[in-house]
């Protein structure tokens, strides 16, 4: 037999290597698995996505949280520097009120002393100066009087501001 003669049996079969009907299946075949790989990487990056936004949801309620902790520690921290601009401007006004209630004290007595000078001054011929020293412990427990009473005032003013 001849190459080129072939049986009839091989004559009559397809040839399906060359043939376009398998051609045309392995476009098909192709084409699904393109489609295949394009639906997969399309649901890997939905999840991707979807991954993030939630992650990115998170962060945001993380970030809120952390603000609203920054507030309240800004708040109370304003709470706490008023408090002690309060209690600084309360020990000024008290400073300045013993100071006031010092000068006040030196005044009244240069004006004892002027007054006792004067006194001193029409009795220099009176011989009983000796009894002036007691005049002045006098004035002396006198002022340990007042100044009691001034603080015991202060002391219940403060109690009347408080309430």
């Amino acid at each position: 037999m001849n190459e080129t003669e072939k049986p009839e049996v091989i004559k009559n079969k397809p040839d399906w290597a060359n043939s376009k009907a398998l051609y045309v299946l392995k476009i098909i075949t192709m084409s699904f698995a393109i489609l295949a790989c394009i639906v997969i990487a399309t649901a890997m990056l939905t999840r991707w996505i979807m991954d993030l936004n939630r992650k990115v949801k998170e962060s945001n309620s993380k970030i809120a949280r952390a603000a609203a902790r920054l507030g309240r520690f800004r708040k109370d921290r304003i709470k706490h520097i008023l408090k002690q601009r309060k209690l600084q401007l309360k020990e000024e006004r008290e400073e300045r009120k013993r100071q006031e209630y010092d000068r006040n004290k030196r005044l009244t007595f240069i004006e004892q002393e002027d007054d006792d000078i004067d006194d001193i001054d029409e009795l220099e011929d009176f011989d009983g100066l000796e009894g002036l020293d007691d005049i002045d412990d006098l004035t002396d427990e006198e002022n340990l009087v007042n100044d009691f009473d001034n603080e015991l005032s202060d002391i219940m003013l403060d109690d009347i501001d408080g309430i």
